[in-house]
């Protein structure tokens, strides 16, 4: 059964088991079916053909985002001790008032991925626990951020077979000539998601400002995306080392929109989700 996608007066058609290197696709237009080039389709036709987050409405989805944050941050990243799930699903008590966000691999229906956003609690000193973070330090969130309108973004992790697979398939059906730039810019479709789902749950949710823990390195990756965070004090011992930080969801989509547009068109389904 081929995906149908509907942008712009046009449909994209790709069968389920298309390969990542597929060199042709359909397009379905008012003057008929065309074939186009793979280069020729846009990064949302793209994410759509191949990658969709969802909100975990269950609990069966919801151990699939646990299973998988067991793999990244128990086995993979040691972020978490495995001794302490022995069940294989990392939980925590945030979760319960977390909404849960799940990236699947439309071609195979894997679950490959997950994100969650942690509701502020009033009845706690910190509000969220980044918020308690900055307490422990000196610095207090609402200096910040608006906490009622405020999530915090955290758990979230691409599985590495994923990883590992979707590298394999873009070096096996990459043209030597192809930029790096342009594979970079395919191999981001599956953080793109991710973020896309946070940025409809914001709009959903009233939430106006992300808040989150984060190391260095996944803040440069999203930087260079055009999505940046903003430092809150010094780094913090959090599993490692640290930075407590925020990001206002309006202006980081208008920052992306000017630098990376064709991200911009993925992370608000092309302009569909406003904040």
């Amino acid at each position: 059964m081929p995906i149908l996608l509907n942008h712009q007066q046009s449909v994209c058609t790709c069968p389920l088991g298309l390969a990542m290197n597929k060199a042709v696709f359909q397009r379905d237009t008012t003057a008929g079916v065309i074939e186009i080039p793979q280069d020729e389709i846009t990064l949302l036709e793209r994410h759509d053909i191949y990658f969709e987050t969802r909100l975990a409405e269950n609990q069966a989805q919801v151990k699939s985002a646990q299973e998988i944050r067991y793999q990244v941050y128990c086995l993979e990243r040691k972020f978490e001790n495995p001794g302490e799930h022995e069940d294989g699903l990392e939980s925590d008590d945030c979760d319960g008032r977390s909404l849960q966000g799940l990236l699947f691999h439309r071609p195979t229906g894997d679950a490959i991925g997950t994100v969650r956003m942690i509701q502020p609690d009033f009845s706690t000193a910190g509000i969220l626990p980044v918020g308690q973070l900055l307490l422990d330090n000196g610095f207090h969130l609402e200096d910040y951020v608006p906490l009622r309108e405020t999530v915090e973004v955290s758990r979230f992790a691409i599985s590495k077979d994923f990883r590992r697979r979707s590298t394999d398939n873009f070096a096996a059906g990459s043209n030597p000539a192809e930029h790096k730039l342009e594979r970079i810019r395919r191999g981001n479709l599956p953080c793109l998601s991710l973020i896309q789902f946070l940025v409809r749950q914001s709009a959903l949710n009233g939430v106006s400002h992300w808040a989150a823990v984060m190391e260095a390195k996944l803040l440069r990756m999203l930087a260079a995306m055009g999505i940046e965070f903003q430092s809150v004090g010094p780094l913090v011992m959090h599993h490692g080392l640290r930075q407590p930080c925020y990001i206002d969801v309006h202006q980081m989509l208008a920052n992306v929109q000017r630098q990376q547009p064709d991200y911009w068109a993925v992370l608000t389904n092309g302009g569909e989700l406003r904040i």
